[in-house]
């Protein structure tokens, strides 16, 4: 089942082309990569199917429902999760307080007096949104971290907060912008695999923007690549980067520079550019 699609969008920011006419969809327990140089149109891309730009042409669909003139809070509430290339948590707070927080939208019977008052139902509340921080600390390995505040823990660390808070909304849509960007090698290989038990447990349909070829290959079941803001190339990972016109837009046409490149990236080479952002 289709969980997000967005056909025929475009933005424009002044004289300058952003996203051109992209069509794209992505099924439910399904991860699909955004790649491409920078500037290509990716995060863009993202801004624009979380509500953050608006768009000029086309529609937005959300599980069925077009909600291209949607805020992105009611796109949140739709389910769709999005990250940022800077994880934006509070810096004073635990891991614990900041989890309790991101689960408050789905607080029920919450209630100012009886808050106030301690009544059951307030306890019972708080009793529910506690589990529930419980069980993600537990699902995605925080338990050491649990009453550590934001600001001490490692760039790696913040991450996965970052995507505990998204899956605290419940999503049906994940949208990531660079998830693995200031994060070690050894953080960003169990990045990978937390992501796959993340899609595997919710069954979310996830976007991914990432400068990391090597996890992208082990991740994405499709890559998109954009150059100018128009995708030129769309299937598996294998088929997309050995594909000319995503070698071109990466080595541009210099026969001596695809020759030094080698067998590799964006076919898989560490020693070609891979800066995706």
């Amino acid at each position: 089942e289709v969980q997000l699609s967005c056909v025929g969008i475009n933005k424009h920011f002044g004289g300058v082309v952003a996203v051109n006419n992209v069509s794209l969809s992505v099924r439910a327990g399904e991860i699909v990569g955004l790649i491409g140089q920078n500037g290509a149109g990716k995060s863009t891309l993202l801004d624009c199917l979380s509500g953050f730009h608006s768009i000029e042409d086309g529609c937005v669909v959300v599980r069925g429902t077009d909600v291209a003139v949607w805020a992105p809070f009611e796109r949140a509430r739709a389910g769709v999760g999005r990250s940022f290339q800077e994880a934006r948590l509070f810096p004073s707070l635990t891991v614990n307080e900041t989890l309790a927080v991101a689960r408050e939208r789905h607080v029920q019977n919450r209630s100012m007096v009886a808050d106030a008052l301690r009544q059951p139902r307030s306890w019972q509340s708080e009793q529910n949104t506690q589990e529930s921080v419980d069980r993600l600390i537990g699902e995605l390995g925080l338990a050491p971290y649990r009453h550590s505040r934001i600001a001490t823990l490692s760039t790696g660390t913040r991450r996965i907060v970052e995507l505990a808070c998204l899956l605290a909304a419940e999503p049906q849509v994940l949208l990531l912008d660079e998830p693995s960007a200031g994060v070690a090698q050894r953080e960003t290989e169990a990045l990978g695999d937390l992501l796959r038990t993340v899609r595997d447990k919710t069954g979310a349909a996830v976007v991914i923007v990432e400068h990391d070829m090597a996890l992208l290959r082990s991740l994405c079941d499709r890559l998109v690549a954009m150059d100018l803001g128009a995708v030129i190339a769309e299937g598996t990972p294998e088929d997309v980067l050995a594909n000319p016109a995503v070698i071109e837009s990466y080595l541009g046409n210099n026969s001596a520079a695809i020759e030094r490149s080698g067998p590799g990236s964006p076919t898989g080479s560490a020693s070609v550019p891979t800066a995706v952002g």
